[in-house]
């Protein structure tokens, strides 16, 4: 199923910064309370949707002393439990790549408290070595990752790129990399933010991973008032479109497309299709397989 090996019909001289990559914001809160989930499905099940680019969040869970997956006080699985996810999806799928985020959960100010998240980095590099084999499997050792080419990952064999600004963990990379969001943009009525979202391809630049973010914010700004996740991204999703047509049909927005983000990525392939053919805008298909990239990407929507 062309989700499951979809990097296989991208050329080898097309830079990574440039492939266009269907992103799951918030992977791992699948179970999640209501206001912090934004995934139904597992990471395989994602990855099995055409996603290759992962942010999850990590706290320790003072009660069991595991490593968990958050979305601020919310717990989710433990990232033992991902990583299983992530080991079978990689194992089984030869020629894909992907992006994995992962940090701890940033401090939050609630009032006048700020809360702090921590997440032990050496439980973290073993539970890591254990299950994806960072050694062998982790690309690190380039000069710029805007100038590394998906031929340059095929001949290194390397299966993930794991993005850390601050390099807290062993096979983790400080890469150029931005996520442009703003409470007031994205909080805004859909129609508004669908409109002004693609402006942050002018505002913001970057020579490294540019991770676009297609999801509403929960705020008193949005049609539907201060709700979950699940309701705004059924509200958005009539708009969607929008945003990938403006995407596809402004060249200097395509050129700096690269990680496109959204909730619920695996309630249907709808997301991911239109993501993916992007590629073909882009021009970064195989040139005898563009007719059988868009029919199979299609055929599933």
């Amino acid at each position: 199923m062309i989700y499951q090996n979809w990097m296989s019909y991208i050329k080898d001289d097309v830079k990574l910064k440039d492939v266009i990559i269907p992103s799951a914001h918030n992977a791992g809160t699948r179970g999640m309370m209501a206001m912090a989930c934004c995934q139904d499905g597992t990471l395989k099940e994602q990855f099995e949707y055409g996603i290759r680019h992962y942010c999850l969040r990590l706290k320790d869970d003072r009660k069991t002393g595991k490593i968990i997956i958050c979305h601020g006080l919310s717990k989710g699985i433990e990232f033992e439990e991902a990583l299983k996810y992530l080991k079978e999806a990689m194992d089984e799928n030869p020629t894909e790549f992907f992006i994995l985020d992962i940090r701890e959960y940033q401090p939050q100010e609630i009032g006048p408290i700020t809360l702090r998240y921590h997440a032990d980095p050496k439980k973290i590099d073993e539970l890591l070595k254990k299950y994806l084999d960072p050694e062998k499997n982790a690309l690190t050792e380039f000069n710029h990752i805007g100038d590394v080419t998906m031929g340059d990952i095929r001949k290194s064999g390397k299966r993930f790129l794991m993005i850390n600004y601050a390099r807290e963990y062993k096979y983790s990379v400080d890469c150029p990399a931005i996520i442009p969001w703003t409470a007031k943009r994205h909080g805004k009525r859909a129609y508004e933010f669908v409109t002004e979202a693609t402006e942050f391809f002018d505002t913001d630049k970057t020579d490294g991973i540019y991770w676009f973010q297609t999801q509403q914010t929960p705020n008193i700004g949005v049609d539907i008032g201060m709700t979950t996740p699940r309701k705004l991204d059924r509200h958005i999703r009539w708009h969607f479109m929008a945003i990938i047509n403006t995407i596809a049909n402004t060249p200097r927005f395509l050129e700096s497309a690269n990680v496109i983000a959204g909730d619920f990525m695996t309630e249907d392939y709808f997301k991911s299709k239109e993501i993916l053919l992007l590629n073909l805008k882009k021009d970064n298909v195989i040139a005898d397989k563009r007719d059988e990239f868009e029919k199979e990407l299609k055929q599933y929507a």
